[in-house]
C-alpha cells in the first residue's frame, strides 16, 4: 500500500521560499507553485535560453527560474479575484504544508492569513518567511518593533548588510557571493517543514512557524557572535584568516591562490615539514601561531611563490595538509568530483541529498489545468 505525497501550495517567490520549496519537491513532495498572472517575477532575469530538447526552440526561460523551480506544478491563480481566493482556499484543504515569502502582513491582507487556513485545514504546517519576523504581531512584551522592522522588504543584500555578514567580508563591507541570506534562510525553512510534520506526526495538529531572516543571518555570525556577545571581542578585520586558527588562509603560489587550513599541533607539523620551515618556538602552539599569523603567513607565502598552485597542492595533500585551489566557478564545475543532474534540457549541480523527483522547470500556469481538474472543476463545493 502507498501513500499519496505531502503535498506542498507554495505561495513564494524569487529566491528564499523557492529554494526551500525546490529541496521538498525534489525528495518528492507535490509542490503546487501559485503564480500572479504575470508569474514568479525571477522568470523575467536574464539570462533566457530556449528550453527545446536538442537546442530547438521552445518555452522561452530565465535560468535564474529555472534553478530554483524544478520539481513543482505551475497554477496561476488572480488571489485579487474572489474566483483565485476560492481555489487557493480549496488547495489549501487539501495540503500538508503551506510555504509563503510575502512581505509580513500580505497574506492576512489577502485573506489567507495563519487563522484562515488553519480553518480551512486544522492540520496545517504553515511556514513564512519574512526579512524581518513577525514581531509587530508579537503578543510577548520581549518582542516589540517600535520601528516598523517587521513590515520592511528585504532582499538579500539587505539581509547580509544588516545581519552583519557584508561588513565580515571586505571594507568597504562587501556582500558574500551567493545569496547567503536567501539560501541559509531556504534551509531553515525546510527544516521548519520537517520538524513541523514530524510534530503533527506525534500531536495531530498543525502548526505554524515564522522564519526570520534576519535570525538566520545572526545564526550564520556563529563564533564571531559568540566572541562578541560573551567575551566581548569584535571581530577582526575582514580576511580569509579565521580568528582562532593560523596557518588558516589563502595563499599566493606562482600562478594563483591555495587554501591551507592547519587547525591542530599535528597538521601544523605536516605542513611545516612539506614547507621545510623552521621550527620556530613562536609557532609552537596553535595560540602561538594565531598570536604571530602575519609572520608566519608571510613565511609560507614566500615558499609558496616559487612554484604553481598545482604542484603544491598536489604535494600537501599528499602529506595529509587540508587545502585546496581557489576555483573560478567553471573551474569547480569542471572538477573531479562535480555531479550534475539532466532534467529535459535543463543541467543542474546535482543536490546534496539523491533527488526522488525528476520534473523540469514548469512553465507559467503549466498545471493549471491539471490541478483545477484535480479540485473537482472551477465550482466551488
Amino acid at each position: 500500500m502507498t501513500s499519496r505525497p505531502f503535498r506542498v501550495i507554495d505561495f513564494t517567490r524569487v529566491l528564499a521560499g523557492p529554494w526551500a520549496t525546490q529541496i521538498l519537491g525534489d525528495q518528492g513532495f507535490d509542490v503546487i507553485k501559485v503564480e500572479a498572472p504575470e508569474g514568479d517575477e525571477t522568470r523575467r532575469f536574464l539570462p533566457i535560453m530556449a528550453t527545446g530538447p536538442g537546442g530547438e526552440p521552445g518555452e522561452r526561460m530565465s535560468v535564474y527560474f529555472a534553478c530554483t523551480n524544478r520539481n513543482k506544478r505551475s497554477i496561476v491563480l488572480d488571489l485579487k479575484t474572489a474566483e483565485g481566493l476560492d481555489l487557493a482556499r480549496r488547495l489549501v484543504r487539501t495540503a500538508d504544508v503551506v510555504v509563503e515569502n510575502f512581505r509580513a502582513g500580505v497574506m492576512e491582507r489577502l485573506g489567507l492569513g495563519d487563522e484562515e487556513l488553519r480553518r480551512e485545514n486544522p492540520g496545517l504546517v504553515s511556514v513564512a518567511i519574512h526579512a524581518f519576523g513577525d514581531v509587530s504581531k508579537a503578543t510577548s512584551s520581549l518582542l516589540i518593533d517600535p520601528d516598523g522592522w517587521a513590515g520592511r522588504a528585504g532582499y538579500d543584500l539587505v539581509l547580509q548588510s544588516v545581519g552583519g555578514i557584508a561588513a565580515l567580508t571586505g571594507d568597504p563591507p562587501r556582500k558574500a557571493g551567493p545569496s547567503i541570506a536567501d539560501l541559509a534562510s531556504a534551509q531553515v525553512a525546510v527544516q521548519a517543514v520537517l520538524f513541523g510534520l514530524l510534530d503533527r506526526a506525534r500531536t495531530g495538529l498543525g502548526c505554524r512557524r515564522v522564519i526570520s531572516m534576519l535570525d538566520v543571518q545572526h545564526h550564520l555570525l556563529a563564533y564571531y557572535a559568540s566572541a562578541w556577545l560573551n567575551a566581548g571581542v569584535s571581530p577582526p578585520l575582514p580576511s580569509n584568516a579565521h580568528p582562532s586558527i593560523a596557518p588558516y588562509n589563502l595563499y599566493r603560489c606562482r600562478d594563483g591562490w591555495l587554501a591551507i587550513c592547519c587547525a591542530n599541533d599535528g597538521l601544523w607539523e605536516k605542513l611545516r615539514s612539506s614547507l621545510d620551515l623552521p621550527r620556530d618556538p613562536a609557532w609552537a602552539s596553535l595560540p602561538q601561531r594565531v598570536a604571530d599569523r602575519s609572520r608566519l603567513d608571510a613565511a609560507i607565502e614566500t615558499v609558496l611563490a616559487s612554484d604553481a598552485v598545482a604542484v603544491w597542492d598536489a604535494r600537501l595533500a599528499a602529506a595529509g595538509v587540508p587545502c585546496g585551489a581557489a576555483l573560478s566557478v567553471e573551474q569547480s564545475l569542471a572538477h573531479p568530483l562535480a555531479r550534475t543532474t539532466q532534467l529535459g534540457p535543463w543541467t543542474f549541480p546535482a543536490p546534496p541529498l539523491p533527488m526522488v523527483a525528476f520534473r523540469p522547470p514548469p512553465a507559467l500556469g503549466e498545471h493549471t489545468a491539471e490541478v483545477i481538474a484535480e479540485l473537482g472543476g472551477l465550482a466551488s463545493p
